[in-house]
């Protein structure tokens, strides 16, 4: 769309410059000159406008694209980021879906579309002096057109290094900002405010520096593009025009057209070295998401499991089957070899002492954790061939602290099926003893439960998430510790609630309970990575 702008600009500049010229030399200008040139002047005015216009919804869709497939692979990647030293931590990943993907679509479209103004507009130009003014001064002015994208170029390699600890002090700041938010209570309680803000201001005060080294080296590119070279191009052209004028090439019309055609030849740098540190912000940002999407290939397998719950039983009665599964983080094994079968309506206790194993288990069953080595076999499907989104439509999930999103009862029980209807939701949560506790409640599916559930108590929380898993109509139903972190109450509820569950629906649950233990009809106890089938109830 700039192209069409500046191309319109030209044409009504060449059509003022040739209906003004006949007055320099008392002669009479040809009347359409001045229509011709009001009808270019609002067409590029109108271009203009649709730029702006189209420009602002690009703009919104190329960023919810980028922050879209950003999303994406994080939903489909076999583990999450677990510490701020990962390469890719929470906070880099939320400084790349909301900085990076802002400063990646400025660049593309602002910088890139000035820049490509920049080269294309000067050479259409060129081309019309060449043959419609003067050959001579056509070439002469060609030859200053490559040292544009030199320079551009140029800048931009010479603050690479810039810019890249500019977007590293940014991630530092937002790492320990967020830092503060997610422990805000535990800062609060041990009175640690003032050395962390103090830990904060120091950290924005290099944020700020970085910054203000991007901008002194943008005010550089604006001096030497905007100043130096527009008055060197500027002077350079005037000679060459004075000289075709003097050699009888040049007549007063053209001479005023390149006269008129300089402002198209130095405006387009203008944009370019005012908004360099757009450029050199956007393909910081560009090379960081590229970096983070090569790094999570989108899956190449076709899914193969339907987003509507199935019954089906396997052939031969085993809902899962694990053989010869080990898993090594690096440290050495942490599972040797286990070997685990449940069959169809089976309520499964896996126990044994803290780090023995038991949560990488089931983080392979869930697919949090890549197989290595081994089988895995759930509702008939390896798990190998299947993507981690696949993995995770097999079976529903309860952790031992419940995630709540911002929002009403009805809010968070939908995420697992968004056509649920109230009456679906009251099963499911009567089904997990909490219903009682909402009905009483003024709102009730409607009550807000606050940030992280906070208006909520922990048992209440804990058991909407299983409630939530109910709802999903999942057939298998993995428990990590449910009743860990809940009082006396909600435990003895939690535990008559799975107690409860039919034979329609297959149970895995790690815990240290001995109650839950004994509503199992088999336990495993895994003891330094190795399996082993204990007794059933």
């Amino acid at each position: 769309m700039r192209i069409f702008v500046e191309l319109c600009v030209a044409i009504a500049l060449i059509a003022t410059a040739n209906a003004l010229a006949p007055f320099l030399i008392g002669a009479q200008p040809w009347t359409p000159w001045f229509g011709i040139a009001a009808l270019f002047a609002l067409a590029a005015g109108v271009f203009g406008i649709l730029e702006i216009v189209s420009g602002v919804a690009h703009a919104r869709a190329e960023e919810k694209r980028i922050r879209h497939r950003i999303l994406s692979r994080i939903f489909t990647a076999t583990s999450l980021p677990k510490d701020d030293s990962d390469a890719f931590s929470s906070a880099k990943l939320i400084q790349l879906m909301t900085d990076n993907a802002e400063r990646l679509t400025d660049f593309r479209q602002q910088y890139l579309g000035s820049t490509l103004a920049a080269l294309f507009t000067p050479i259409l130009l060129v081309i019309y002096i060449t043959v419609g003014v003067d050959w001579h001064l056509g070439l002469g002015m060609a030859i200053s057109i490559p040292v544009v994208p030199l320079l551009v170029g140029g800048f931009l390699r010479l603050f690479r290094g810039v810019s890249a600890r500019s977007r590293a002090e940014r991630a530092k700041l937002t790492t320990q900002y967020l830092d503060v938010i997610r422990n805000l209570t535990t800062v609060r309680l041990f009175g640690a405010g003032p050395r962390l803000e103090s830990s904060l201001r120091i950290q924005g005060e290099k944020n700020r520096r970085a910054i203000m080294k991007i901008l002194a080296g943008n005010q550089i590119v604006i001096i030497v593009l905007d100043g130096v070279f527009s008055l060197v191009f500027v002077c350079w052209s005037v000679l060459l025009i004075s000289w075709g004028i003097n050699a009888g090439r040049v007549d007063i019309a053209g001479a005023v057209s390149a006269l008129f055609l300089l402002v198209l030849f130095i405006e387009p740098l203008s944009q370019v070295a005012g908004f360099f540190y757009i450029g050199m912000g956007g393909i910081a940002a560009q090379r960081a998401i590229k970096r983070y999407l090569q790094s999570h290939p989108e899956p190449t397998s076709t899914p193969v499991v339907s987003d509507t719950p199935t019954t089906q039983t396997p052939v031969n009665n085993h809902r899962i089957q694990v053989s010869n599964v080990s898993y090594n983080y690096g440290r050495g094994e942490v599972l040797h070899e286990a070997n685990v079968v449940v069959n169809n309506g089976e309520k499964v206790g896996i126990v044994g002492p803290s780090g023995a194993g038991k949560s990488t288990l089931l983080g392979l069953l869930k697919g949090s954790l890549p197989l290595q080595d081994g089988s895995i076999v759930i509702s008939g499907h390896e798990l190998r061939n299947l993507t981690p989104a696949d993995i995770r439509k097999l079976a529903a999930s309860v952790s031992q602290t419940t995630w709540l999103f911002t929002g009403t009862i009805a809010d968070n029980l939908r995420l697992v099926r968004e056509d649920a209807t109230e009456e679906d939701m009251w099963d499911a949560l009567e089904r997990a003893h909490v219903a009682h506790d909402i009905r009483r409640m003024p709102d009730g599916l409607h009550t807000d439960v606050g940030e992280r559930g906070s208006r909520l108590s922990g048992g209440q929380a804990q058991r909407i998430s299983l409630a939530r898993a109910f709802l999903s109509e999942r057939d298998i139903l993995f428990l990590d510790e449910p009743t860990s972190h809940v009082d006396p109450e909600s435990e003895t509820h939690i535990i008559n609630a799975i107690a409860d569950i039919s034979s329609d629906l297959t149970v895995v649950m790690v815990t240290h309970r001995r109650a839950l233990l004994r509503i199992a009809t088999q336990v495993y106890t895994v003891t330094n990575g190795t399996v082993s089938q204990g007794v059933r109830s």
